[in-house]
């Protein structure tokens, strides 16, 4: 039989550049159009940079500002996906061997240090008002931190990341587990002073006092002790003290505006 020989042109098919794909996934539509906007949010870049107006005008192109909106939507897409990822499998009904040799290879690749760059991205974004919800954001954060530590447990950034979030949360008691976590790998007076201040958030004092003397045992200069102590003991309305400690801070560096205005109460009462 004589095969039949088709024109090119006959067998193109003609897709429209409208067509759009939807999805039932509420996720999966929202990774979607990120992808869909960075395509399109490109094209009209690279039209911009080649236009003449725009290159007699360079200098008042924000070419920094647009690299990081770029690489912050791009990360929300892998965000995104990990998350999917996570909705579609189940880690229970991976085997343990599986598990351990997948934290192995994760470890090694240091994915443990990529999700606290991921949450420290989200933080700043969130900071810097760049992200609205502010709770969804923080949460989002803790789980790229646990995310972190189910890969390396020893991962000190990732114990203080999430336990610096977990206060922002007032989630005051599992903050200063977490914190304790972080100690247990790398004594650091950074944790020791946010324990301090987590005690006297959640209304601890003398426990906040406590753990600002054991700072200032291991730097009796230390600025941010005294200025805690202070604080603490305003707290406790004990102004004499407070008065004492707002002194002995100040005498180091000057104190900010705010405290200016608490240490004034102080020497008043």
């Amino acid at each position: 039989m004589k095969e039949e020989s088709f024109d090119e042109e006959e067998i193109k098919v003609n897709k429209r550049r409208t067509d759009k794909i939807y999805f039932e996934s509420p996720l999966i539509q929202s990774i979607s159009d990120k992808i869909d906007f960075l395509r399109e949010e490109s094209k009209e870049i690279l039209k911009e940079l080649d236009s003449t107006e725009l290159k007699q005008q360079f200098d008042d192109f924000d070419l920094e500002e647009f690299s990081e909106d770029t690489i912050n939507l791009i990360d929300d897409i892998f965000d995104d996906i990990s998350r999917f990822k996570d909705d579609v499998i189940d880690t229970e009904d991976i085997p343990e061997d599986v598990k351990k040799h997948y934290r192995t290879t994760q470890m090694y690749l240091d994915r443990d240090d990529d999700y606290v760059r991921r949450a420290k991205r989200k933080l700043e974004r969130l900071e810097a008002n760049k992200l609205s919800d502010s709770y969804e954001t923080r949460f989002r954060a803790i789980e790229l931190c646990d995310k972190a530590i189910k890969i390396n447990e020893n991962n000190f950034d990732a114990h203080f990341l999430k336990a610096q979030t977990l206060v922002d949360l007032k989630k005051y008691g599992e903050a200063i587990e977490e914190f304790i976590a972080a100690l247990s790998i790398k004594d650091d007076i950074e944790v020791w002073l946010a324990i301090a201040r987590t005690n006297r958030l959640n209304g601890d004092l003398e426990d906040a006092i406590d753990v600002y003397d054991k700072v200032l045992v291991k730097n009796k200069n230390s600025f941010e002790a005294f200025k805690g102590k202070a604080y603490t003991y305003f707290d406790l309305k004990d102004y004499t003290k407070a008065n004492y400690f707002f002194k002995k801070a100040n005498s180091i560096q000057p104190l900010d505006e705010a405290s200016e205005k608490i240490w004034s109460v102080c020497k008043e009462n």
